[in-house]
């Protein structure tokens, strides 16, 4: 590892610190032994990207080969066709699978998170992510690299690779690319100078054709009718808007469909919530660090569930219980307090119709609100 490439910053790379955390990465993955790099259970593409970008790292360095392992499914579109057009091989596990590899490295998530396989005791070995730990953080990791200031983990790997002075595959190369574009909305929201650095290296290096398919992957028609439910289903609070979907085939869509209500003109705090295989999955976006999204998550999940984030962007996951109904009537009233201060609800696609028709336009009766 050149010592002048390592121990200085270069172009708001922190590379001093990175070239410690490959040093003990790889010696880490040399012992014997399977090696699983562990992402969230519904991977997005910054953690696709990372998972990528580990694994391309130790077989490099070490010429070994490790295992990229998720719980959950490719929900979105896009994520489905990132792993197939960069050819990211990776692999269903479940937690009792964890026993079978002696080195655990988690990407993009943190141990007891609850948005990963790893459900028991055993403790990660490597854990790189750049979403803000618990305030009581109870576990510990032989390599622990947490950059909350960071808008991508993409970009953290992005620096190890430039500190083992390892020039990325054009498959990882595009894939880092598309997961600090992705995770930082282009460098619009939750960035530091690294995240910069990197989006503008990469992007020479990425394969531009494979992107666009990556960006323009077609959806099924089931895409369409949750968002058709979304929107009948969205509120209107302050500058919340807030949607239940109940009839979700993946998880993802909440991410997704949070993002897409921020764009309403006037809000400033997006959540969308619902059911999905017993659980309650929660994601609330705002324009900027001043929403604190991360925060009031873990209002929302107190005592219920989990969930965590940055300022801008937030995820949780509370389990259904007994009675879902009156989890989800618990979980609207606490998302009212902490995303909406308590402010009355009023269905969005009521309110826009009244606004035309106070206007002398659409004169259609107004939909019932779902609560």
């Amino acid at each position: 590892m050149p010592a002048a490439r390592a121990e200085s910053n270069q172009d708001g790379l922190d590379l001093g610190r990175s070239a410690a955390n490959v040093e003990a990465l790889l010696r880490i993955c040399s012992r014997r032994g399977r090696i699983l790099i562990l992402m969230q259970n519904n991977p997005d593409p910054d953690a696709i990207a990372s998972a990528a970008a580990v694994r391309d790292l130790i077989h490099r360095r070490l010429n070994r080969r490790a295992v990229i392992g998720y719980g959950g499914v490719f929900g979105r579109a896009e994520n489905r066709a990132m792993v197939h057009e960069l050819r990211i091989e990776a692999r269903h596990v479940k937690p009792e699978d964890l026993a079978r590899y002696k080195t655990l490295c988690l990407v993009d998530t943190q141990p007891r998170s609850g948005n990963n396989a790893l459900y028991t005791a055993r403790p990660a070995d490597i854990v790189i992510d750049h979403h803000l730990p618990p305030k009581k953080s109870l576990w510990q990791a032989q390599l622990a690299d947490i950059r909350p200031d960071y808008g991508a983990t993409s970009t953290i790997l992005y620096e190890y690779l430039v500190a083992a002075d390892v020039k990325p595959h054009p498959l990882v190369a595009t894939a880092l690319y598309y997961g600090i574009e992705s995770d930082t909305q282009e460098l619009g929201r939750d960035v530091c100078p690294a995240d910069i650095a990197a989006f503008r290296a990469l992007v020479a290096l990425a394969e531009t054709k494979r992107l666009a398919r990556i960006r323009r992957a077609p959806s099924p028609p089931g895409y369409f009718a949750r968002l058709h439910e979304a929107l009948g289903n969205a509120v209107v609070a302050g500058t919340a808007v807030i949607t239940l979907i109940r009839n979700s085939d993946n998880p993802d869509i909440f991410a997704e469909v949070a993002e897409m209500m921020l764009r309403l003109e006037a809000v400033r705090t997006s959540v969308a919530y619902g059911p999905f295989e017993g659980v309650v999955h929660l994601s609330a976006r705002a324009p900027d660090a001043r929403g604190n999204m991360a925060a009031r998550m873990k209002r929302v999940v107190s005592r219920l569930g989990t969930g965590g984030g940055h300022r801008s962007m937030a995820g949780g996951q509370i389990p259904v219980g007994s009675d879902l109904e009156k989890r989800l009537h618990l979980i609207h009233r606490r998302i009212i307090k902490h995303f909406a201060s308590g402010r009355p609800c009023r269905p969005l696609l009521a309110a826009r119709r009244d606004a035309a028709r106070a206007a002398g336009g659409d004169t259609q009766p107004a939909p019932q609100s779902v609560w």
